[in-house]
């Protein structure tokens, strides 16, 4: 390796030769999409054409141009003739577009449109469910990158429009694989805290750059949210997929800053001309009762307010008169009514009373007869039952000649309930006496 120190300019102007002078790398194809496309006065073309794994930035002058059938937007995929060459003042690698023809859609500008339709079918998108963004917020949300001009032009704006608001930052990446993930946490932290209106910017650059708000998930989640929400990403010409779930798109992050705020100066205008407006009615109110009151107060009604009420105070003691009259007659009605119910209960109870002692006596006469009877009745049965015991009485069969023979308290029946010298009791019909047995005969 030379060990000759070169200059900056003469590295880029060796390999910009080398480049230019190599047939491999002149007049070559190359197909990719478009991004970032920029169209200028001089009638210049400027991109990047790029793929899934790499870009290059590209110049194709009016001079070539002029031939392109159609006109180059971000997201087409195109076939393209030119050479390789160097950009000497920035050291960077170019294509020099000398043709150009469409091939089709880019792969990242396709992605977009399907999710965007699908999202769409889905209503995410609908007007409906978009809430109105408050006209005078105090509490704003500004989620977007840390020290980007995007930051600065909506601190900028906000604090010249609406100095009153607070402004509360939640910073995060705008661009890179963990930047969909750190806006959605963001989001979420910020849904729940009370904010008056969420500012979601970032500001211009290409497809790729701006990729992070086409997320599905970052989308959905910005669907969900209670707190108004303003997105201003990119540039006018720029849209995204939070763009059309968002409450309110604005077309870039300054715009996002106007759209979320009045402007105070107009706002102090308005209540300046609502203060005279309010005071000139007031006052207009205020005379306009003066002079009815001084037209009313001149009426003779008000000199003699007696009058008001005279006839009704007649009216009013002939009523009570008459309702005194009517109060009496019908109290009197009322006593004599009474008295007439009152002797018609006495005669009636009289009246209800003998008849029931008449029959309390005729039941007492009843009631002895059928006690005499029953009285009879019964001696004459007991008669009988004491003849008929009488009769079958065992005192009767020994006054007969028998006698019952007793052997501790209990009478004799057989010889073999004896034995010699047991004591007996021996009941007769007019007495009794006891023995002892000498001799007990079996069967005799």
């Amino acid at each position: 390796m030379s060990q000759n120190v070169v200059t900056v300019s003469a590295l880029v102007r060796y390999l910009k030769s080398r480049l230019e002078h190599d047939a491999m790398i002149q007049g070559v194809l190359v197909e990719g999409e478009i991004s970032n496309f920029s169209s200028y006065r001089s009638g210049h073309w400027y991109f990047s054409l790029k793929d899934s794994g790499a870009q290059i930035r590209c110049v194709m002058f009016a001079s070539s141009n002029r031939t392109v059938s159609f006109s180059p937007k971000d997201g087409d995929k195109v076939t393209v003739r030119g050479d390789i060459s160097v950009f000497e003042s920035r050291g960077e690698l170019q294509l020099l577009v000398t043709g150009m023809k469409l091939s089709g859609i880019g792969d990242l500008f396709l992605q977009f449109e399907q999710l965007k339709k699908k999202l769409a079918e889905e209503g995410l998108f609908d007007e409906a469910h978009k809430k109105p963004i408050p006209a005078y917020p105090f509490k704003i949300c500004l989620i977007t990158g840390k020290n980007t001009a995007a930051r600065a032009d909506v601190l900028n704006t906000v604090s010249r429009r609406w100095p009153p608001a607070q402004i509360y930052e939640f910073p995060v990446l705008v661009q890179g694989k963990e930047s969909a993930s750190q806006i959605i946490k963001a989001l979420n932290d910020a849904d729940g805290m009370g904010f008056d209106v969420i500012l979601l910017v970032r500001g211009g650059g290409s497809i790729e750059d701006l990729w992070s708000f086409n997320d599905e998930q970052l989308a959905r989640t910005i669907y969900a949210l209670k707190t108004p929400i303003i997105t201003g990403v990119g540039h006018e010409v720029d849209f995204t997929i939070v763009d059309f779930v968002s409450d309110l798109r604005a077309p870039t992050p300054t715009g996002a800053a106007e759209r979320a705020t009045p402007d105070i100066q107009e706002v102090q205008s308005r209540l300046i001309n609502s203060r005279i407006r309010l005071n000139n009615a007031m006052k207009k109110i205020m005379t306009d009762a003066g002079h009815r009151l001084q037209t009313d107060a001149d009426r003779a009604i008000f000199r003699n307010p007696e009058k008001l009420y005279s006839e009704q105070q007649l009216h009013l003691n002939a009523l009570s008169i008459q309702l005194e009259h009517v109060l009496q007659t019908r109290t009197r009605q009322l006593h004599q009514k009474l008295d007439q119910t009152k002797n018609q209960l006495l005669n009636d109870a009289g009246v209800l009373t003998k008849t029931q002692q008449m029959r309390l006596s005729q039941n007492q006469l009843k009631l002895i007869n059928e006690t005499r009877n029953c009285l009879n009745a019964s001696e004459a049965q007991l008669g009988k039952d004491a003849g008929m015991l009488d009769a079958y009485s065992p005192l009767k069969v020994l006054q007969r000649g028998y006698s019952v023979v007793m052997k501790n308290g209990r009478a004799v029946k057989s010889t073999e309930q004896l034995q010699e010298q047991d004591s007996v009791h021996v009941l007769l019909g007019n007495g009794s006496f006891e023995g002892s047995v000498t001799k007990v005969n079996q069967g005799e």
